[in-house]
């Protein structure tokens, strides 16, 4: 009897202490050279304002306008602090069309970064020598950040994940077979990066890669019918559920960037790209809120 009244205590104490929890939905960000982000800070538009109050955890691997692996509000986190990526403008969309919610940003990326061995998943969440180095920091950068949001009272939700990702699995380095594999293995990523935070509902929103063909990229047009066949809606076989493409082709580069520091980049999104990119990805999840 003692020991049925201890469990019933405990039920409602936990029940008590979920309902004070304040809720608030979390969005993932990974990837490459892009998802890191070529944005400058110093060419964002006067009338571009980042809404402080989005919360921002990005990993001890990016420099940014905060502290690292500590919960700050919304910055930016690049490969260097005068640099962005989408996260100004994710955060700052999608607060403003939750206006209501909470929300809260993890970030991890690697410019350079390939998807078949460094953002490797392994075949399950117990198959960790396997990991990819950058999975791994993924998960680590998303775990310390989760458990940090708990301690801080709330209760989080990870609502989706943003990746831009691909051009170093179409790279000739890479090998056409890496290429060519492209969308069974961003499909497992999804599928585990589910799994891995036990969030099967989550939205996964990706853009494509490498809007002009270069002759370096020799596993092009492998990387982006793949990318197109993992949508939800592409009726393909690797149509994964939750899944969503976002056109890209039509953003600026680095070339066209005023006094740009790389006049030649036709492969990165530039200040303008970035933001807009940003704010596609806050518009294509708030369709499936």
């Amino acid at each position: 009897m003692k020991k049925y009244f201890l469990t019933l205590l405990i039920g409602i104490y936990s029940v008590c202490l979920n309902a004070q929890l304040k809720p608030i939905e979390v969005i993932l960000i990974g990837g490459q050279s892009n998802a890191t982000g070529q944005g400058y800070m110093k060419n964002i538009p006067v009338d571009f304002h980042t809404n402080q109050s989005v919360l921002f955890y990005y990993s001890k691997w990016l420099n940014g306008g905060g502290k690292p692996t500590k919960w700050v509000s919304l910055c930016q986190a690049s490969e260097s602090p005068d640099r962005f990526g989408v996260e100004l403008s994710l955060g700052t969309s999608l607060q403003n069309l939750w206006p209501d919610k909470k929300i809260a940003l993890i970030k991890h990326a690697l410019s350079g970064s390939d998807l078949y061995n460094l953002w490797n998943p392994g075949k399950n969440n117990k198959d960790t020598i396997n990991f990819g180095k950058e999975y791994k920091k993924f998960i680590y950068t998303v775990e310390t950040g989760l458990e940090q949001l708990r301690k801080k009272g709330y209760k989080p939700t990870i609502r989706a994940m943003v990746w831009q990702q691909g051009e170093a699995d179409a790279r000739d380095i890479a090998g056409m077979r890496n290429s060519y594999n492209y969308g069974k293995n961003l499909r497992h990523f999804i599928k585990r990066v589910r799994k891995q935070f036990d969030s099967k509902n989550m939205l996964f929103i990706y853009g494509y890669v490498i809007p002009v063909p270069l002759p370096r990229f020799t596993g092009r047009e492998d990387v982006r019918l793949a990318q197109k066949n993992i949508d939800q809606n592409s009726n393909n076989p690797l149509a994964l559920k939750n899944a969503f493409i976002i056109n890209t082709d039509d953003l600026p580069l680095r070339c066209d960037e005023p006094n740009s520091p790389n006049p030649d980049d036709k492969v990165h999104f530039n200040t303008l790209g970035i933001l807009e990119l940003g704010k596609r990805f806050a518009k294509k999840i708030n369709e499936y809120k």
